[in-house]
């Protein structure tokens, strides 16, 4: 039984100072022996019968486990049964096998497509070198080993005896060479027109940027962009974006106490239903779709530890802030949507007691700079609670738009992924093992955005893809231990969850694909390959219809092949004065209205029935369903800079992927219906930011285009969804300056 409430000074605002709420009870206190000590790393996932009737630790050796060989007794192990959640992995598991065992074929439709362009190479080749004695076997074996693909024996095949066809035939590969996953190439990120122009004339291809801020390098959006808007992108220099994040102001060093007058040691006195509250709202917003923690683990273990440290110089409790500073924007993203906080039992937000720590600007930069102040000390570990904490620095960071900051905390996490599994040996069948699994998929997920649409140097996690598995979400058992000392008020399923981000690396597989394997073009119209088109959309609609039933959703292409009137499409917010968007053509159909979200005190009424029960399943949702959307619109954009750079040579095929890429390109989920106001849970805004300025410049220049069967592909709405993705664009040039140098950029294109 507790002690009486009596003996407990109450703060003002009515809750009990945090340590007295921390103090044992009276049955526990009279426990003799010493304090308790800090968790055990290891668990027993399946105890012999012997160490079961025991209630002892089994260390789950085979064929005798320590104790019944000390014992000399036999040794049974009785494998636990699958759950209908294994056998769902199992399933994810398999199709993502599938998938992948699919799209090793594509290599032989390349080299079955390449035959009409390897015989015209090879007689261009015996012209060059005054010889018609090439061995045709030898050419195409250089040809399949550059491209990474396989001869007939499966085998990989390469030419060391014949250099100078080898040497040639690695500038014509069909696809970057997929062996060396931690080379950085350049021309794949920012090339110029004279680079690209090179590029044609000596090999006849060219390697079309996979990144959005590189479409301004195209040769046939040069062409047509007025002459304004070169001149001032190359004012800028091709690597604006980061140069002018890196001149940007750190955020301020300043920590504002809270309460106000509670002094320095004001972390100390914090109300026990703050600190929950907070990471409650980030682990039902944030964590769900980004997994980094274990909440049973937090709760019981991580969260305690650094209460009863006072929040000194430990790495819980640089976890536990940089959970709550999330936590600050997971509230506001509750208030902006209109959605109840975890643990509450009405229908709509209402604000709690502690509201007023989340006004400041950013949100949560209190605890953000708290655990800054911390890290200091511990900035040489490379452990698992390491990794965590610098990658929840990463989604700070990115969720307030400082996208060199996002970067650097990523690969700082990347360092520790590399040294966990490169320096010991890692169980993946037990707990631990397993949350480095999903660490390292996070890691891995964030780079790739980051490192394809920025000429930043990757960290080298990539070669471990192939050694680390996808995660299983082993849960953390708490028995042994005691039940939670500070139970979660979430209710989530989380297995909705880890499916989508087990759907997430799926995509994340096609989309390389994508990228190593379609772009590419040839002045001949060589490139893009059909086949390697149709094998693409295939692989990615197979990723859509194999998603567990959960995760299910139509496919929006179907109903978008029929027409639909502009006028009946959702108004967007009005501009704000600073910054009036730029409107490509707008016409009249299109309907502009102020869409603008009641304020927090007139927020009485409870979400639409039809919306998602949380922020994070909101999230979820529009991400799966823009994930699909974004691998549509990369396997047309090929076919754009065909389209902008040869118009004459366009086949019917290849008008209508410029059709699909537009369409693909239109109306992302992630902008769409609730996030017009809840945008503090809007995920990589960045990355996003970065794919409007890339799509802005594709419709002007398609619309601009001197061919009328290119101006023809345009889709019904894109004027309205031109002016939606610069409003987007607007509201975020506020808090990053590569994001306004961007719009600034496109405002000169208006006449």
């Amino acid at each position: 039984m507790s002690r009486e409430t009596s003996e407990h000074p109450v703060e003002g605002n009515g809750l009990l100072p945090l340590n007295d709420l921390l103090s044992p009870a009276d049955d526990q206190q009279s426990t003799p022996g010493p304090q308790a000590k800090r968790p055990r790393n290891f668990i027993a996932t399946v105890a012999c019968e012997t160490c079961r009737l025991k209630k002892t630790r089994c260390d789950e050796s085979r064929p005798r486990c320590g104790l019944c060989k000390s014992l000399d007794l036999e040794c049974v192990y009785n494998e636990r049964k699958s759950s209908k959640r294994d056998q769902s992995l199992s399933m994810i598991m398999s199709t993502l096998h599938r998938l992948e065992t699919k799209m090793e074929s594509i290599p032989s439709a390349v080299c079955q497509d390449m035959q009409p362009f390897q015989d015209r190479l090879l007689q261009s080749l015996r012209t060059f070198n005054g010889s018609r004695d090439l061995d045709l076997q030898a050419l195409t074996a250089a040809a399949a080993a550059a491209a990474g693909t396989s001869n007939g024996n499966g085998s990989s095949s390469s030419n060391t005896n014949n250099r100078p066809v080898v040497s040639i035939m690695r500038h014509q590969a069909v696809t970057p060479a997929l062996d060396s996953p931690g080379h950085f190439d350049v021309d794949d990120q920012y090339h110029s027109q004279k680079q690209q122009q090179g590029a044609s004339v000596s090999t006849g291809h060219v390697a079309i940027s996979f990144s959005q801020h590189g479409v301004i390098n195209w040769s046939g959006v040069r062409s047509i962009l007025p002459e304004r808007v070169l001149a001032a992108y190359e004012t800028l220099g091709r690597n604006y974006v980061i140069d002018v994040e890196k001149k940007r102001l750190p955020l301020p060093m300043h920590i504002r106490p809270f309460p106000s007058q509670a002094g320095e040691r004001w972390l100390e006195v914090l109300p026990l239903a703050l600190i929950k509250g907070l990471s409650d709202a980030f682990f039902t917003t944030f964590n769900p779709f980004t997994p980094i923690m274990d909440k049973n683990f937090y709760f019981s273990f991580t969260l305690g530890a650094a209460i009863e440290s006072g929040f000194g110089c430990t790495m819980e409790s640089c976890l536990v802030l940089n959970v709550m500073a999330l936590g600050c924007l997971a509230v506001l993203a509750h208030r902006e949507g209109n959605y109840p906080l975890p643990g509450s039992h009405i229908l709509h937000f209402e604000p709690p007691d502690w509201m007023s720590v989340v006004h400041e600007e950013p949100a949560g930069l209190r605890f953000f700079n708290e655990a800054r102040r911390r890290i200091g000390f511990l900035m040489c570990e490379n452990d698992l609670q390491s990794c965590q904490f610098y990658l929840l620095s990463s989604v700070y960071y990115s969720q307030i738009l400082r996208p060199m900051d996002w970067w650097a905390m990523n690969h700082r996490a990347a360092t520790c992924c590399l040294s966990m599994f490169t320096n010991q040996d890692v169980n993946f069948d037990q707990w631990e093992g397993d949350m480095k699994s999903r660490v390292f998929w996070s890691c891995l997920m964030n780079e790739s955005i980051l490192v394809q649409e920025l000429p930043l140097p990757p960290s080298g996690l990539l070669r471990l893809e192939e050694t680390v598995p996808i995660p299983k979400f082993i849960s953390f058992e708490t028995t042994g231990f005691g039940s939670a000392r500070f139970p979660s008020s979430g209710d989530l399923d989380d297995s909705f969850f880890q499916y989508h981000f087990l759907a997430q690396v799926a995509h994340r597989i096609i989309l390389n694909r994508i990228r190593h394997s379609l772009y590419f073009f040839s002045s001949s119209g060589t490139f893009p390959l059909p086949a390697i088109t149709a094998e693409l959309h295939h692989q990615l609609e197979q990723w859509r219809v194999n998603l567990p039933p959960a995760l299910q959703f139509p496919d929006p292409f179907f109903a978008a092949t029929t027409p639909r009137s502009t006028a009946a499409a959702s108004p967007i917010p009005t501009p704000t004065a600073r910054n009036p968007p730029l409107l490509l053509r707008l016409d009249s159909s299109t309907s502009i209205t102020s869409t603008s979200s009641p304020s927090p005190s007139s927020s009485s009424t409870s979400p639409p029935s039809s919306s998602p029960h949380t922020p994070a399943t909101a999230v979820a949702e529009a991400m799966l369903r823009g994930r699909y959307t974004i691998g549509k619109f990369h396997i047309g954009r090929p076919y754009l800079y065909k389209a902008l750079h040869a118009p004459d040579v366009l086949t019917d095929h290849d008008l209508d992927q410029v059709r699909s890429g537009l369409r693909a390109a239109m109306d992302w989920p992630i902008t769409q219906g609730i996030f017009r106001s809840m945008k503090s849970c809007i995920p990589i805004k960045f990355a996003f930011c970065s794919q409007f300025f890339g799509q802005i410049l594709l419709f002007h220049c398609i619309a601009q285009s001197p061919n009328a069967r290119v101006r023809d592909t345009l889709p019904l709405g894109w004027e309205r969804w031109n002016a939606e993705m610069l409003h987007f664009l607007d509201e975020c040039a506020l808090f990053s300056p590569a994001i306004a140098q961007d719009l600034d950029i496109l405002r000169l294109m208006i006449p």
